[in-house]
């Protein structure tokens, strides 16, 4: 049966599209990034999208969600957190004026990211998330330099928006006040509070718990609290939340890796 003229239309645009066509592949690709090969297809093409629709900040900010997933995963053949930062930078000067102006005239992160106001939340988180995530691959003297700015631009990020991410800013912050130097914001008791917070707000959430165990109980040297976190990770449904069931298989795999190195951790 022959499909009516306006279906045909439809069609027509939709394949003459490009970009489009692009991002429906994408968001099919992002959905089953548990599977193998899923997540770096999302991610190229997201970017070929981006490429086609400069600007698009709903564009970069599927690109800088794939390439995080990516990052976190590790593995020589993903992207590092670099990667992950340069959608995430696009897509907030995009959606906050300010903060790219204070960023040209010189402010660091931490300074420009005061500038941003709740549209800019998720594109600020990911950009702090990539920053500290790229100092922390450089090592010790990249983490004092920029450590301080990626803390501020995340508790920013976490003032206009907690929740986003399996309330990514709070655990993003437990982990990093951990590792930081008192001089530069760190310290356990702001830490500990900080994945209270996480836990509040993402109950579900496996990534808070091993975060909590690989940096604070680690700071400790709180063994028991390591083991307790680890073991709920591992004994926990990853598909209690469809929606970030793939970022909870991660978790799991990573609490393996811990449990399996305990013994040089402690």
């Amino acid at each position: 049966m022959a499909l009516p003229a306006a279906l045909l239309l439809l069609c027509a645009a939709a394949s003459a599209d490009p970009a489009s066509a692009a991002l429906r592949a994408g968001d099919d690709a992002y959905a089953k990034r548990s599977a193998p090969g899923r997540a770096a297809e999302a991610a190229e093409r997201y970017a070929e999208a981006a490429a086609m629709r400069p600007g698009d900040a709903s564009v970069e900010l599927r690109l800088a969600r794939a390439r995080a997933f990516l990052a976190a995963a590790g593995g020589p053949a993903g992207p590092g957190w670099l990667e992950v930062m340069r959608p995430a930078e696009r897509a907030l000067r995009r959606v906050s004026p300010a903060f790219a102006a204070a960023i040209d005239q010189g402010q660091d992160l931490g300074e420009a990211a005061q500038r941003v106001e709740r549209p800019g939340a998720e594109p600020l988180y990911w950009l702090a998330l990539g920053t500290m995530g790229l100092a922390r691959e450089r090592g010790l003297a990249a983490l004092l330099l920029t450590g301080a700015p990626a803390r501020r631009a995340m508790e920013r990020a976490a003032e206009l928006d907690e929740a986003v991410d399996e309330a990514g800013p709070r655990r993003a912050l437990g982990a990093w006040l951990a590792v930081l130097p008192s001089a530069g914001g760190g310290g356990a008791e702001r830490s500990r509070a900080a994945f209270a917070r996480a836990r509040a707000l993402a109950p579900r959430s496996l990534r808070g718990r091993v975060a909590e165990a690989e940096t604070l109980a680690v700071l400790l040297q709180d063994r028991a609290l390591f083991d307790r976190l680890l073991g709920e990770v591992l004994a926990a449904d990853p598909a209690a939340d469809p929606a970030f069931a793939p970022e909870h298989q991660q978790a799991q795999g990573r609490a393996r890796e811990l449990l399996a190195r305990r013994d040089r951790l402690f």
